[in-house]
């Protein structure tokens, strides 16, 4: 099986002008679905500020700061429960800044997922993690493998599917 590889956008990839929801949704949506996240819909959008996981829209226009949430409750929310996204998102703003977080964020996403797709391919035992865990990022290097242990294991998972059926046709 071929490598998987992902690019998120960093902090100052994300547009820095305010967005309407179609376009939010556009964004999201280009980035999340090639590695099998869920879609995102107007209306977990809309449950989200409810439930005060990222702030209101300001006249209905998000912003990058808002997208930045998105992106990381849409990866999140496979393998984690909506309250421990809540603490550990805003544990992370509290040590680092929002900006801060999200690159980081972004960047063990992709290394986790890389690293966890370059091991299955070579069938290599699977390392827990790439360069230095600390107290300040062990959060984030911890939630960035189980999210890219779980969406690998969907890839292989499918692939298996679809081979068995293709024998039994």
């Amino acid at each position: 099986m071929t490598s998987i590889s992902v690019h998120l956008p960093q902090w100052e990839e994300l547009p820095d002008i305010d967005l309407y929801m179609d376009q939010v949704l556009s964004l999201i949506d280009r980035y999340l679905t090639p590695i099998g996240v869920k879609p995102v819909t107007a209306a977990m959008i809309n449950n989200y500020v409810k439930l005060k996981l990222i702030p209101k829209p300001v006249a209905k226009r998000y912003s990058r700061m808002h997208v930045a949430y998105i992106f990381a409750i849409a990866i999140l929310k496979d393998v984690f429960e909506i309250s421990q996204i809540q603490a550990g998102v805003m544990t992370e703003i509290r040590l680092l800044g929002l900006k801060n977080a999200y690159n980081l964020f972004t960047s063990e996403i992709e290394s986790a997922v890389s690293l966890v797709s370059k091991q299955c391919e070579s069938n290599r035992p699977i390392a827990l993690m790439e360069g230095t865990i600390d107290d300040n990022n062990i959060i984030m290097k911890l939630a960035a493998l189980t999210f890219a242990s779980k969406r690998l294991t969907t890839v292989y998972i499918n692939k298996k599917v679809n081979e068995e059926e293709k024998e039994n046709d």
